[in-house]
């Protein structure tokens, strides 16, 4: 591959907040549950901030009004999306449309991992820029977890999806061209779906 074909790596990448789901399993209204005494989906917002992150775009839908309210005084660009209930992927898509062009990845944060710091981000963005693979996701203990990097020349199949499967095929089949980065905390990877969780997690 020429140099001028190379897929370029070393761009800036953007930060992709999904907080548009219904929370079914929680019975609703969990991205603004409070952990550690800030709303859930902000705790992700304010690491993605802290960041090497270029852009911080947040997708929201389901409660919409009141999680754009949560985000008010910060620097993000909130899409909503008015097809959320059509399933994950339909965030994805309304989030990328929003993803500056000259970007070389985008970062796909869940709303519901409020654990996130911006020093695994960061480490993720670093790994990024050196390996030549298009996707690079942490990984505790073999089994590799959220968040996402992918490369922009993945923006068209992920766009391309359908239903609620968010990522999750694109990803099936491009497992062999990842780059995983181990992780020596695994409590920056937990997400909440389930009241109990919530319940085990909210002040640790």
């Amino acid at each position: 591959m020429s140099a001028a074909a190379e897929p370029r790596r070393r761009g800036p990448v953007a930060a992709l907040v999904l907080a548009a789901g219904r929370a079914t399993r929680m019975g609703g209204g969990k991205l603004l549950l409070p952990v550690r005494g800030r709303p859930m989906v902000r705790r992700v917002v304010d690491a993605a901030l802290a960041s090497k992150v270029s852009q911080t775009v947040v997708v929201v839908g389901s409660e919409a009004a009141l999680v754009t309210a949560a985000l008010a005084d910060t620097p993000v660009t909130v899409v909503e999306n008015p097809d959320h209930a059509a399933g994950m992927s339909t965030s994805l898509r309304a989030g990328l449309a929003a993803v500056d062009p000259a970007a070389a990845g985008a970062l796909v944060l869940l709303g519901d991992q409020p654990f996130v710091t911006s020093a695994l981000i960061d480490a993720l963005i670093d790994r990024f820029s050196v390996c030549r693979e298009p996707v690079v996701r942490p990984v505790w203990r073999g089994t590799p977890a959220n968040p996402v990097l992918v490369a922009a020349e993945l923006f068209p199949e992920l766009e391309a999806e359908r239903g609620d499967v968010g990522g999750r095929r694109v990803l099936a089949r491009r497992a062999g061209e990842v780059c995983l980065l181990p992780v020596d905390d695994p409590h920056e990877l937990v997400d909440i779906d389930l009241p109990c969780e919530y319940e085990k997690e909210k002040d640790a």
